[in-house]
């Protein structure tokens, strides 16, 4: 039996855990949604720390855990440094993430959804303009369309597409408030 699998994978989000540890929730490539549980990068002499920073897309090792599988090496293949300095784009990068993140269950590939966010986070680093209201509704209306939510010709408006989005998920979409 296996103990430890390579994950390639977006960086959706994180929170701390004891006194340096971190939970990574992590859209991966080829298991999906998943939560690793990234010991000591919270301490200043962690090499890893920079590396699983939110947006990131990472390449690394993971190994069988009890509650979290523990996330051992890695590497961040893309940072995407011209998004994270821009305000906009970095609210709806964040929206994006809280969005998949919301959508997607834990451990459900989706090679789809892992492509679409990659390829839109890519577009979000260029510095070509972009009007991040229909870029983000563009988004949506495609995460809809992959999980099945809403029929691909069917017609679907900004304000539509935010609330059922909010009814699918039963929650609101917190980093629609960070929008400038």
């Amino acid at each position: 039996m296996k103990h430890s699998y390579k994950i390639e994978g977006i960086v959706l989000g994180r929170r701390n855990f004891g006194e340096g540890d971190r939970v990574v929730t992590v859209l991966s490539k080829k298991r999906g949604k998943i939560l690793l549980l990234a010991k000591g990068v919270r301490k200043v002499s962690s090499k890893r720390g920079p590396h699983i920073e939110v947006f990131n897309l990472i390449r690394g090792q993971a190994f069988l855990g009890k509650t979290w599988d523990i996330l051992g090496e890695v590497t961040a293949i893309e940072n995407f440094p011209n998004l994270r300095q821009n305000l906009s784009r970095i609210s709806a990068a964040y929206e994006m993430s809280e969005i998949v993140n919301k959508f997607l269950p834990e451990g459900e590939k989706n090679l789809a959804i892992f492509n679409l966010l990659k390829t839109n986070f890519r577009q979000l680093n260029n510095n070509n303009y972009i009007n991040l209201d229909n870029f983000l509704w563009a988004f949506k209306v495609r995460l809809l369309n992959l999980t099945g939510f809403w029929p691909k010709k069917k017609e679907i408006n900004h304000h539509q597409a935010d609330q059922y989005i909010e009814a699918v998920t039963q929650s609101k979409i917190k980093s629609k408030k960070m929008r400038l």
